[in-house]
């Protein structure tokens, strides 16, 4: 970024306030964007944990299910 010529304090303090401004607008942006980021997030892990769930389930439904005669024998 070209600095302007600091001829006085004013052009200065001009100067310093566009750059706190730029620096707010930017720090505003970056915080939307982590906090739509984290919203996602939250909202994947409740999918995966619903997810993981089921998986559970299933797994509970089909082990339940096996019949004696599909198991091997203590032997194997």
């Amino acid at each position: 970024m070209n600095n302007p010529p600091m001829n006085d304090e004013t052009e200065r303090i001009k100067h310093l306030e566009m750059q706190l401004a730029h620096l707010q607008r930017q720090y505003d942006v970056l915080n939307d964007v982590v906090t739509e980021q984290s919203m996602l997030l939250d909202r994947v892990n409740k999918r995966i944990s619903k997810w993981e769930q089921e998986v559970d389930r299933i797994k509970n439904v089909t082990d339940s299910e096996s019949h004696p005669l599909d198991e091997k024998p203590p032997h194997y």
